[in-house]
């Protein structure tokens, strides 16, 4: 009898134990994913990939807006604010870092919930995706220190040259349309050379391989400070451009859900904060007045 007793006093132990253990799991404790333990200050969407958790698509190699940290992990402008966003909606932030003509696939697959990943809104981009916007940018080509090639006119400089560009962005449909209006004039089409990611493209151009390639003012910015003054800026156009975080076309609840959080994160100075961390200029600002 008495080890029956013992026997129920410790299984009554075990389990009160277990149920501690588990509420304890349940809490979460923030990671390197951007973890959140706060109070939803915003209904997060329904339909997630996990439950708890933003996991969002995004290709880590378009610096300052995402790259790969000392941590080997996405680090930047885009992934900082993710986390932010992530958190007000109660959730954890999950990155998947894939090439970046495979995020809207991903986002179709819903392998992601969103795509944050400095995406340029564009025409044939809102067909397919809705955007939540956050940013206004240009593009810019750079070159070697000292132009060599003498590329400073778009689209007439770049006939005969070849230009590098992140297969899937926005620059390569700026050079196909380029080259449409090269061949209109008469001129000879440059040579666009499309490599996965922009730190390739970069190292096209300091290879030698290419004579140009094509970034975000912001990027542009940011890489010529980190290749301590062997590159420069070329040329700049089509300033004024939206980018924004991408949700599937018609998930209005994801939309709002993320839009909420964003004017929270810019009302909170926190977007401001980001801006100056990063050293991106004030006239990018989306939400900027006047």
């Amino acid at each position: 009898m008495v080890v029956t007793r013992r026997l129920r006093r410790t299984i009554a132990a075990l389990g009160t134990l277990t149920v501690i253990g588990a509420l304890a799991a349940c809490g979460g404790a923030d990671g390197a994913t951007g973890g959140s333990t706060s109070k939803a200050e915003v209904a997060p969407p329904t339909q997630l990939v996990e439950s708890g958790t933003l996991t969002y698509g995004t290709a880590a190699s378009f610096p300052p807006f995402e790259f790969k940290g000392s941590s080997g992990q996405p680090d930047g402008f885009d992934i900082e604010m993710i986390q932010k966003l992530g958190a007000s909606m109660g959730l954890n932030s999950k990155p998947l870092d894939i090439d970046f003509d495979g995020l809207i696939p991903a986002l179709q697959g819903r392998r992601i919930d969103v795509i944050n990943s400095a995406m340029y809104i564009k025409p044939e981009r809102e067909k397919v995706v809705d955007f939540v916007p956050y940013m206004v940018i240009g593009e810019s080509l750079l070159v070697p220190k000292g132009n060599p090639k003498k590329i400073a006119k778009v689209p007439d400089d770049l006939s005969g040259k070849t230009v590098a560009v992140t297969r899937g962005a926005i620059g390569e449909q700026y050079m196909n349309e380029f080259n449409k209006q090269l061949k209109a004039a008469g001129k000879p089409a440059m040579n666009i050379l499309a490599l996965p990611t922009n730190q390739d493209a970069l190292l096209a151009v300091k290879s030698g391989r290419a004579d140009t390639f094509d970034t975000s003012t912001p990027g542009a910015a940011y890489t010529i400070t980190q290749e301590k003054g062997s590159l420069e800026v070329a040329a700049t156009f089509d300033l004024g451009t939206k980018i924004g975080i991408a949700v599937r076309k018609g998930d209005t609840e994801t939309a709002k859900a993320v839009k909420a959080a964003l004017d929270k994160f810019v009302a909170s100075g926190e977007y401001g904060k980001l801006l100056e961390k990063y050293h991106l200029p004030p006239e990018v600002n989306y939400f900027k007045k006047g």
